[in-house]
């Protein structure tokens, strides 16, 4: 998992967590095979919710639990058949096994997986009750002030004061100027909606360099608007350092980009299916570093896996500040 880059080695209490929940899977094997049966599987769902809503918290995903089992399920079969060995009983033994580890990886996948939809819910929920305030403010402090005094220029007009004819063009002005605050605003919620500036400004970088191979794919899901343009620009940055180590190494067919963008992070990955290379081992600077930096600077991470022959990835998850403005 070290070699994958996982985001559940990092974090120590993340790990300590994985490390118990392991011991009692395989306890739960254990237990099938001396029964002779596979049991059925119930786990504490709250219990897992709650720790997903922690890992959301600190950026990590539920891929990153997926990929943890896969590992988990590959590494205990392997063992199980190699120290079972062929046999008709041995055979019943793995079933028995396999059908266990399934059940116990699944349900804890399961629950972990609610946990996390409830934490983006609630992310979604904080940041639009901080929209709905925004605009509420917008719409008193820019268009407010300004209808009151138009208000209060036909009230001067409807009262048959000697002003009123100034009063008409007055209030004529006003009301011109908060139609012209009212454009505006609603002109910033068109380009808040807006959407594919990063993907726009990637895909001229692509277009740049003037390349017929590899195969660029590009996507980015999510508002834009839940980013600052700092976050943005910085994202924009890496992702190009990215590209340009795929062009310039990979010798890559085919290259994606995939940017998820939620109210509360950016996670996104650079995918090549290049010749690969082993990262423990030295090599020509390829502008990680510069990458790490760029993200350690908002808190974020960058991080790398390839082999030989396999292609590389690279990730890059940064933080969003959630709070009212």
């Amino acid at each position: 998992m070290e070699h994958a880059g996982s985001a559940l080695v990092s974090d120590s209490a993340v790990w300590e967590e994985c490390v118990v929940q392991a011991r009692q899977i395989i306890g739960e094997c254990a237990e099938s095979l001396g029964t002779g049966q596979a049991g059925r599987v119930e786990v504490p769902v709250e219990r897992f919710v709650n720790m997903a809503e922690r890992r959301g918290i600190r950026g990590i995903r539920p891929d990153c639990s997926v990929r943890a089992a896969v590992i988990m399920f590959e590494l205990v079969m392997t063992e199980a058949v190699d120290a079972l060995g062929p046999g008709s009983g041995q055979r019943d033994q793995i079933v028995t096994l396999a059908t266990t580890l399934s059940r116990s990886l699944f349900a804890r996948l399961e629950a972990g997986a609610k946990g996390y939809d409830a934490f983006l819910l609630d992310q979604i929920r904080i940041v639009n009750d901080a929209d709905r305030r925004k605009l509420a403010r917008e719409v008193h402090d820019r268009l407010g002030n300004t209808l009151s005094l138009a208000m209060h220029q036909l009230e001067i007009v409807a009262a048959g004061e000697p002003k009123g004819r100034n009063g008409i063009a007055a209030a004529v002005d006003v009301l011109s100027d908060a139609i012209a605050e009212l454009g505006a605003i609603t002109t910033g919620l068109r380009a808040e909606e807006g959407g594919n500036s990063l993907r726009d400004a990637l895909t001229a970088f692509v277009r740049s360099v003037g390349r017929t191979t590899p195969m660029v794919e590009i996507r980015v899901n999510g508002s834009q608007s839940w980013v600052s343009t700092e976050v943005m620009d910085e994202t924009f940055l890496i992702l190009r350092e990215a590209l340009r180590n795929a062009f310039a190494h990979a010798q890559a067919t085919r290259v994606t980009v995939e940017v998820d963008i939620a109210p509360h992070e950016v996670w996104a990955r650079v995918v090549d299916n290049g010749i690969g290379f082993d990262p423990s081992q030295p090599r020509r600077a390829n502008g990680l570093h510069s990458m790490r930096e760029r993200a350690e600077l908002l808190s974020g991470s960058v991080t790398l896996g390839s082999s030989p022959g396999i292609g590389t990835r690279v990730a890059v998850w940064i933080p969003l500040p959630i709070g009212v403005e």
